[in-house]
């Protein structure tokens, strides 16, 4: 049976241990759970097929135990190469109404920076800190509003690149489709009295909207990875 009618699988990756959850839909405590740990650690090259092998196994594990196929999931990463970049871009316009497309260009241009100076990282999480339109600070969007100056201060969530594509490789050889990504560290920040040995129930929590300022990207092509859809998170 395949698992995306009844619910989403989540892995949790850290340097040494790898945890497979899986939750039911519109459940935030997850319902089955393995893990294995990794010999030596994740960042040893040597080690690659020692861990795919022990992710295949544990992968069909949890397949067993659930009578589900695992064909796609979500990864939340815990890593000491989490790092936040904060920065605002400016733009001035004759006077119009604000639209989404107007900070879509603006996250566009961020990103683009990003990826121009900082070769070695990779994106995993855009938060808009707040927007000053006409000097006037607003937390969240505000939709319909005329203006001529808009300053977005954006803050973005990166991981080590290479990191990212060792992880993309062993999912890529079992075959199965990332979602989403998730920075375990940015995630944490939302946990209130839950526990996250797991580091699945906070990404759980993420990808379920908890953060209104956050937007996602959806990559627009797979012939063309640096250009990117955005979803806004908006609950105005």
């Amino acid at each position: 049976m395949n698992n995306l009618k009844t619910g989403d699988f989540y892995f949790g990756i850290s340097d040494d241990k790898v945890y497979i959850c899986f939750f039911e839909k519109g459940e935030n405590k997850y319902k089955q759970e393995v893990n294995f740990k990794i010999p030596d650690t994740l960042n040893n090259n040597l080690n690659f097929k020692i861990i795919l092998n022990l992710l295949k196994k544990n992968i069909r594990r949890i397949e067993k135990n659930l009578g589900l196929f695992l064909n796609s999931g979500n990864i939340s990463i815990q890593s000491n190469t989490y790092q936040s970049i904060i920065f605002s871009i400016k733009n001035i316009f004759d006077e119009k109404i604000l639209n989404k497309k107007d900070i879509t260009d603006i996250i566009q241009t961020g990103i683009h920076e990003i990826q121009n100076n900082e070769k070695n990282i990779f994106i995993v999480h855009i938060i808009i800190n707040k927007y000053v339109i006409d000097d006037t600070v607003y937390k969240f969007y505000p939709n319909d509003l005329k203006f001529k100056k808009i300053i977005l201060e954006m803050e973005f969530i990166c991981l080590d690149k290479n990191l990212i594509d060792k992880v993309k490789n062993l999912f890529s050889e079992c075959k199965i489709q990332i979602n989403k990504i998730v920075s375990y560290e940015y995630a944490k920040k939302f946990l209130t009295n839950d526990e996250d040995d797991t580091m699945c129930v906070s990404a759980n929590k993420v990808l379920n909207g908890v953060n209104q300022s956050e937007v996602y990207l959806v990559e627009s092509s797979p012939e063309k990875p640096s250009l990117f859809n955005i979803i806004f998170n908006f609950f105005n």
